[in-house]
């Protein structure tokens, strides 16, 4: 057989994934009759009916179901391969996850921009990272991995920096009453947790050989890292946080950590694209900045780990 009308595939696909002619339509800027056409055509092409036409929309039968995800994977290698073409006269998409975009790499890009002005990259932010960096919507994506999940094959990765966690404070809070000298001393403070990762205190406590002298679960809660340490800094009580979200805090002295001990968790951030996309020059400066802004932002972090104590006070 030989091959169906490709405007007939695109106009199948896009109304197999909208469940709409018209809304296929929209997307392609064609009319809703010329979508129904090529449909029609690609039916009497392969000899099926690829949907029932219903009141209340399209239903795609058992052979639209069949077709729709080969479909799709095509269009979507032959979009991979244009954008591997073009790839030397543009820039590239980039995703992030929200947090990680918010608390640390937007206040960098200016330097980025400062070092590749000739490289243009838009930056898109997801709470679900897997599904809009698979749509094919972006070329690069920071993506967070847990302890020993595997990166796809069909993936290129490297790792950015494991998370690092430790309680942060106030400044105030280590004089306070009760001070904040040594670790046991949270037992007298308020621990301030995110929703989100209600096992970061458990881990440090552990570590430290408190778990059983405090209860990792006191304390109060917060929807988010972000909120919890934003608290910590008013002087509510002592967060548990990742360094590098707060490496500006830490540096300006406006937070704390009140102790040398930090744990590093199992998960990682990675820099992912698709297979070979290293090789595009403006993929791999990019790469090769993120990695620089991380080795200097654990340089500036590593000295503030323990706050230094006048030498009286830390014998008391």
């Amino acid at each position: 057989m030989r091959l169906p009308p490709l405007n007939a595939l695109r106009a199948f696909e896009a109304a197999a994934r909208h469940g709409s002619f018209a809304r296929a339509a929209d997307e392609l800027h064609v009319t809703q009759g010329a979508v129904s056409r090529h449909v029609k055509l690609l039916e009497e092409h392969l000899d099926v009916t690829l949907f029932r036409r219903l009141p209340r929309g399209l239903e795609p039968t058992a052979a639209a179901y069949k077709l729709l995800p080969k479909v799709t994977a095509s269009f979507d290698m032959i979009q991979q391969a244009a954008n591997e073409v073009a790839g030397s006269r543009r820039g590239f998409k980039f995703l992030a996850p929200v947090t990680l975009a918010n608390r640390w790499l937007m206040p960098r890009l200016a330097r980025f921009k400062q070092r590749h002005p000739d490289i243009p990259v838009d930056f898109g932010i997801s709470e679900t990272i897997y599904d809009a960096f698979y749509r094919g919507d972006f070329d690069v994506a920071i993506v967070c991995y847990e302890g020993d999940q595997e990166r796809p094959a069909d993936l290129d990765g490297v790792l950015l920096r494991r998370e690092i966690l430790a309680p942060v404070c106030a400044p105030a809070l280590l004089h306070g009453d009760p001070p904040l000298e040594k670790p046991s001393d949270l037992a007298r403070h308020l621990l301030l947790h995110p929703f989100t990762e209600p096992y970061d205190w458990r881990k440090w406590l552990d570590a430290a050989g408190l778990l059983g002298t405090i209860d990792h679960r006191q304390g109060q809660t917060f929807s988010t890292m972000e909120m919890a340490v934003r608290a910590a800094m008013g002087g509510l009580g002592v967060a548990i946080a990742d360094l590098h979200f707060f490496s500006d805090e830490l540096v300006s002295g406006r937070l704390v950590v009140p102790f040398e001990l930090a744990v590093s968790k199992n998960t990682g951030y990675y820099l992912v694209c698709r297979r070979g996309g290293f090789a595009e020059p403006q993929i791999a400066a990019f790469r090769d900045w993120l990695l620089a802004e991380v080795a200097s932002d654990e340089k500036a972090i590593a000295p503030r780990r323990g706050v230094p104590r006048p030498a009286a006070q830390a014998s008391s």
